[in-house]
């Protein structure tokens, strides 16, 4: 790896580590792609519900919204929050937001804390992609 010097200072590139936050976002159709990478914990769930929300902002009717986490070594309960949250957020505007990782242990802490009652959840982005509309939590009720 070459370093890059300017006068007398000199810095190699940087490289992300492992466990660095990283997102890819892609469009098909109507669907807005989010496949993460990296870890989701204290210390960056501000970035991490940053990336999300500018998702969901970019999302359009009638989505999904896919945020496919089977790319993370760690998703700390944190980033389920946020998710959860913008869900919220999603449905009012007519958007689905689904979780989606191939990771058994998500799929577990899915199912215990009942996050599925809040947002929907697949094992992968294609399973998503044929989903009907029925596996969308329904509406949020503003109080």
């Amino acid at each position: 790896m070459a370093e890059a010097c300017v006068g007398e200072a000199c810095a190699a590139p940087q490289v992300p580590s492992e466990d660095e936050l990283r997102v890819l976002v892609e469009r098909r159709g109507s669907a807005l792609l989010v496949h993460a990478g990296g870890s989701v914990d204290a210390s960056n769930v501000a970035v991490w519900r940053r990336l999300v929300t500018e998702a969901a902002e970019v999302a359009t009717a009638p989505g999904p919204l896919i945020i496919d986490t089977s790319g993370l070594e760690f998703m700390g309960i944190c980033a389920f929050a946020v998710l959860v949250d913008e869900s919220a957020r999603c449905r009012r505007r007519g958007i689905r937001l689904c979780l989606v990782s191939d990771q058994r242990l998500t799929a577990r802490v899915v199912d215990a804390a009942g996050i599925d009652a809040e947002l929907s959840f697949a094992a992968t982005v294609d399973d998503v992609l044929g989903d009907a509309p029925r596996d969308d939590p329904g509406p949020v009720l503003d109080g």
